[in-house]
């Protein structure tokens, strides 16, 4: 690992966030990952430990004796959400630039560190940038070589249209920003106010109100996705259950903030036709109580009804072929 031991005693110019939570199969990965940069500044690892109930909070205890200038856990006594852990884990980082990699996922680049704010220092009109990344399962096999799953940005200056679009800037273990906490220009809070699991989308309009966003091709970064039944991870949490009614009472607290703090209007594109489709969709996988109900409230919610209407008529010629793919699914499930 090329980490130099006289480092921590300069200023901290990089902090990278790391919040965990059950991850004692990947907490090593993930650290290992950043121990491994090759850099010429001091950097330091705040991690947030939302109260694991495995092993997790001993390997990092492990891993501060180790490293003790570099290796700053927070271990919680109470679970306190996502969204909590990374807003009061951005407070404490005292660096001029922030990274962020959940405790399971991890880097693939030595360099990464040293290239994104290079980037940042050489560019100053930019506030952050952002990069691709590689999709693995919990076993770290290959899933995507590279995301091209819904909303993946277009290569450039990331914009607020972009948002409004429901495109975002990337995946938060591709992120560095530079550290809007230590004089903060506004009141951030809304990162945890806002959803209790989702913050990357509120930190990636915070950022995009206050600069421009740059999003590069390299690709340096790993994201773990999967899900199964039990699992503490966000993708196992939402299994099954239609989120949609939740996401747009998310959606609108951001456009409250942007407008009453920022003084910015937001406003997102119309998307409850796709959104009533979508729930149709959900109910024909999951057939439950809830995900019924939530079908009904979205098709409330649309303020033009003949316009669902004809998106959804467009779109039944495609049924069969999507129940037959989702078949294809469970067949392929049931013998895994």
């Amino acid at each position: 690992m090329k980490i130099n031991d006289n480092l921590h005693l300069v200023d901290c110019f990089v902090s990278v966030v790391v919040i965990t939570y059950n991850h004692e199969k990947f907490i090593r990965q993930s650290l290992d990952s950043i121990l491994m940069q090759e850099v010429d500044f001091a950097f330091e690892v705040i991690i947030g430990d939302d109260c694991s109930t495995d092993k997790t909070s001993e390997i990092i205890k492990e891993y501060q004796q180790r490293y003790p200038h570099i290796i700053k856990p927070i271990l919680r006594s109470e679970n306190i959400g996502a969204s909590k852990n990374w807003y009061d884990s951005f407070l404490k980082c005292k660096g001029n630039y922030i990274a962020i990699l959940d405790g399971d996922d991890f880097w693939t680049d030595k360099l990464k560190l040293k290239t994104q704010t290079e980037f940042l220092k050489n560019n100053d009109t930019f506030i952050a940038c952002t990069q691709r990344y590689s999709v693995v399962d919990e076993n770290n096999n290959v899933t995507q070589e590279i995301f091209y799953g819904p909303g993946r940005p277009e290569t450039g200056v990331y914009t607020l249209q972009d948002f409004q679009n429901y495109i975002y800037f990337g995946h938060p273990g591709t992120l560095v920003f530079k550290n809007i906490f230590l004089e903060p220009m506004h009141d951030y809070s809304i990162i945890y106010k806002a959803d209790r699991w989702i913050c990357d989308i509120t930190l990636g309009l915070i950022l995009t109100c206050l600069g421009r966003i740059y999003v590069s091709d390299e690709n340096m970064t790993s994201y773990r996705r999967f899900q199964k039944k039990g699992g503490t991870n966000f993708c196992s949490s939402i299994l099954g259950k239609n989120g949609t009614i939740e996401r747009l009472v998310f959606l609108k607290k951001l456009e409250d903030y942007c407008f009453t703090e920022m003084n910015i209007i937001v406003k997102h594109e119309d998307r409850m036709p796709h959104l009533v489709w979508e729930s149709i969709l959900y109910i024909l996988r999951y057939p439950t109580s809830n995900n019924w109900e939530t079908l009904k409230a979205v098709y409330r919610m649309s303020s033009n009804k003949m316009r669902v209407f004809k998106y959804i008529l467009l779109q039944l010629p495609m049924l069969p072929i999507l129940t037959a793919r989702q078949i294809k699914k469970l067949i392929i499930a049931s013998f895994s």
